[in-house]
Protein backbone atom coordinates (compact mmCIF):
# COMPACT_ATOMS: atom_id res chain seq x y z
CA UNK A 1 0.00 0.00 0.00
CA UNK A 2 1.09 3.45 -0.90
CA UNK A 3 0.53 6.50 1.79
CA UNK A 4 -0.37 9.78 -0.69
CA UNK A 5 -0.97 13.43 1.11
CA UNK A 6 -3.71 15.95 -0.18
CA UNK A 7 -4.56 19.26 0.19
CA UNK A 8 -8.44 20.00 0.48
CA UNK A 9 -10.93 23.03 0.71
CA UNK A 10 -13.75 21.75 2.48
CA UNK A 11 -16.70 23.71 2.50
CA UNK A 12 -19.30 22.59 4.95
CA UNK A 13 -23.29 23.25 5.59
CA UNK A 14 -23.61 23.12 1.78
CA UNK A 15 -26.32 21.91 -0.63
CA UNK A 16 -24.71 18.17 -1.59
CA UNK A 17 -21.49 16.30 -1.27
CA UNK A 18 -19.49 17.30 -4.09
CA UNK A 19 -16.13 18.27 -6.12
CA UNK A 20 -15.91 21.37 -6.95
CA UNK A 21 -12.60 21.42 -8.99
CA UNK A 22 -9.31 23.43 -7.49
CA UNK A 23 -9.31 26.84 -4.83
CA UNK A 24 -5.41 27.41 -5.16
CA UNK A 25 -3.33 24.54 -4.88
CA UNK A 26 -6.43 22.06 -3.24
CA UNK A 27 -9.12 20.16 -4.22
CA UNK A 28 -12.40 21.80 -2.56
CA UNK A 29 -15.22 20.08 -1.38
CA UNK A 30 -18.39 21.03 -0.62
CA UNK A 31 -20.02 18.78 2.49
CA UNK A 32 -23.19 18.92 3.80
CA UNK A 33 -22.52 18.61 7.46
CA UNK A 34 -22.31 21.74 9.64
CA UNK A 35 -18.26 22.19 11.23
CA UNK A 36 -19.56 20.97 14.71
CA UNK A 37 -18.58 18.06 16.78
CA UNK A 38 -16.62 16.68 14.18
CA UNK A 39 -19.51 16.52 11.28
CA UNK A 40 -17.96 17.65 8.50
CA UNK A 41 -14.94 15.75 8.84
CA UNK A 42 -16.57 12.31 9.33
CA UNK A 43 -18.53 13.19 6.42
CA UNK A 44 -15.51 14.10 4.61
CA UNK A 45 -14.15 10.77 4.88
CA UNK A 46 -17.05 8.99 4.35
CA UNK A 47 -17.23 11.19 0.74
CA UNK A 48 -13.76 10.29 0.01
CA UNK A 49 -14.09 6.99 0.84
CA UNK A 50 -16.97 5.98 -1.39
CA UNK A 51 -15.65 8.50 -4.33
CA UNK A 52 -12.22 6.68 -4.15
CA UNK A 53 -13.30 3.01 -3.19
CA UNK A 54 -10.51 3.16 -0.29
CA UNK A 55 -11.23 1.66 2.94
CA UNK A 56 -12.48 5.01 5.82
CA UNK A 57 -9.66 3.07 7.86
CA UNK A 58 -7.34 4.12 5.46
CA UNK A 59 -8.01 7.87 5.44
CA UNK A 60 -6.68 10.21 7.78
CA UNK A 61 -6.84 13.87 8.72
CA UNK A 62 -3.30 14.92 9.30
CA UNK A 63 -3.86 18.53 9.74
CA UNK A 64 -6.60 21.44 9.46
CA UNK A 65 -8.99 18.95 12.14
CA UNK A 66 -10.88 22.18 12.81
CA UNK A 67 -9.83 24.59 9.61
CA UNK A 68 -11.17 24.58 5.77
CA UNK A 69 -7.38 23.93 5.06
CA UNK A 70 -7.14 19.96 5.48
CA UNK A 71 -4.90 17.69 4.47
CA UNK A 72 -5.71 14.81 4.19
CA UNK A 73 -3.67 10.95 4.63
CA UNK A 74 -4.90 8.00 2.05
CA UNK A 75 -3.17 4.76 1.66
CA UNK A 76 -3.80 3.83 -1.56
CA UNK A 77 -2.72 1.29 -4.15
CA UNK A 78 0.32 1.51 -5.92
CA UNK A 79 -0.55 2.92 -8.85
CA UNK A 80 -4.05 4.84 -8.33
CA UNK A 81 -4.03 8.12 -9.19
CA UNK A 82 -6.45 9.77 -6.16
CA UNK A 83 -6.33 13.35 -7.30
CA UNK A 84 -7.71 12.27 -10.98
CA UNK A 85 -10.37 10.13 -8.95
CA UNK A 86 -11.51 12.79 -7.00
CA UNK A 87 -11.48 15.14 -9.76
CA UNK A 88 -13.16 12.99 -12.47
CA UNK A 89 -10.50 12.04 -14.58
CA UNK A 90 -10.96 8.43 -13.98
Amino acid sequence: MDPERIKIYVKPNSGKNSVEGFYNDRIRIKICSPPRDGKANKELIDFISKKTGVSKKNIRIVSGEKSNLKEIEIIKKPGTDIYAILLGNQ
